[in-house]
């Protein structure tokens, strides 16, 4: 025992200290040499991707991305990673294993080495933390050194989709004050640390946020309300809509809708639409017709659809509307083939959300709370994430 426990701490006083992690950045761009080898990355969101000339390596691409949420995965064996950019833009959030996440924050056009992580096996993912709000961000790929050894990651089994506004995003989630300028905004929207991601996380699925801050299904908040809606948005890769998106490996078991913007002021003159009953007429077809084309998307995919509690609409002739409005998108629903449309309400929680965030956005505890009860609904959903 005592010749045991001696070996032991011989073991522990030779064995090599923990790797000293460091990040470092090349404005030159001249730290990807064309020997090196690219990592096969598994994307998650709305991306377009385009092949890099040398003197990059065989196979470099840049990911054109607009969309919040976006993330990239990858994995090799070695001791450093290099990650090439070029957005001055969009703040993103690198992890590495289960080491602390990096913040990379507008890193412009320019090269990040992150070494020091020890020769062996290793995971990285870069999550896009922040909101487009119209600019193009490009991630232009990981890479390592020619002896290094790339692999491939697997493809989760569970993947869920969130479509619908601000709420979405995390927009000014981890502000400390409700009223912000536009670039307070902006550096405190925060896609990955909102309750979509949330909830995926908590599942282990891959996810994305089909969201736009201010943005309804046909009908937008007064200062974009000019802008095309999310169901005119949704098929395309950018909000130019001059890229149509479709990824056959992309079929979710759960899509969530929050489609609630369209409601927000009321009809104004120059409108489409002269009264809220001719603009909810419009907006009941036009989700039915959206719900039919996730559908065909994603065949086996069960559709949540945020919904008031009907008791707390007032006054009562409104709470009618929306009673036969929600009645109206099921029939369309269920016509269209969707096996199971549900329609959650997350009243119980409303009076514990803070929303001490931008523009009284969620905070953070807020984002929590909104991502435990989509997790209990869910739960208590038998068979959801096998198509029933």
């Amino acid at each position: 025992m005592v010749r045991r426990f001696v070996l032991l701490l011989l073991a522990i006083a030779t064995a090599p200290a923990p790797a000293a992690v460091t990040v470092t950045t090349d404005p030159t761009n001249h730290s990807i040499t064309p020997d090196m080898r690219v990592l096969p990355v598994h994307i998650v969101g709305r991306v377009e991707a385009k092949s890099l000339p040398p003197p990059l390596p065989a196979g470099a691409k840049a990911y054109v991305h607009e969309w919040p949420g976006v993330y990239f995965e990858a994995a090799f064996v070695g001791d450093r990673v290099t990650l090439k950019f070029d957005d001055g833009w969009h703040e993103y959030r690198l992890l590495v294993d289960d080491d602390p996440p990096i913040a990379l924050v507008e890193p412009g056009k320019t090269e990040v080495i992150v070494g020091g992580l020890g020769q062996k096996k290793h995971r990285v993912r870069l999550e896009k933390v922040s909101e487009s709000f119209g600019v193009r961000g490009t991630f232009a790929g990981f890479y390592v050194p020619a002896d290094d050894k790339p692999l491939r990651m697997k493809a989760r089994a569970r993947q869920i989709e969130f479509i619908g506004p601000s709420g979405m995003t995390g927009f000014g989630t981890r502000s400390i004050k409700t009223a912000c300028t536009f670039d307070e905004l902006r550096r405190t929207t925060d896609t990955q640390q909102a309750y979509p991601a949330l909830v995926a996380k908590h599942y282990g699925a891959d996810y994305q946020i089909s969201a736009n801050s201010g943005h309804g299904l046909i009908r937008n908040v007064k200062a974009i309300r000019s802008d095309p809606g999310l169901a005119a948005l949704y098929p395309f890769t950018f909000f130019d809509r001059t890229v149509p998106y479709a990824d056959p490996n992309w079929r979710p078991q759960i899509i969530e809708i929050a489609a609630w913007a369209d409601f927000s002021g009321d009809t104004e003159p120059g409108e489409k639409w002269n009264d809220v009953d001719a603009l909810m007429a419009d907006w009941v077809k036009a989700f039915g017709t959206f719900i039919a084309e996730l559908h065909r998307r994603s065949p086996e995919a069960a559709i949540l659809i945020d919904w008031p509690e009907e008791a707390d609409i007032n006054p009562p002739e409104f709470r009618e509307k929306f009673t036969a409005a929600k009645r109206a998108i099921a029939t369309a629903a269920h016509a269209a083939g969707v096996k199971r449309v549900l329609f959650p309400s997350p009243r119980e929680i409303i009076a514990k959300l803070e929303s001490t965030g931008c523009d009284h956005h969620g905070n953070l505890k807020d984002q929590r709370t909104l991502a435990d009860w989509l997790i209990t609904h869910i739960d208590a959903q038998p068979g959801i994430w096998r198509g029933r």
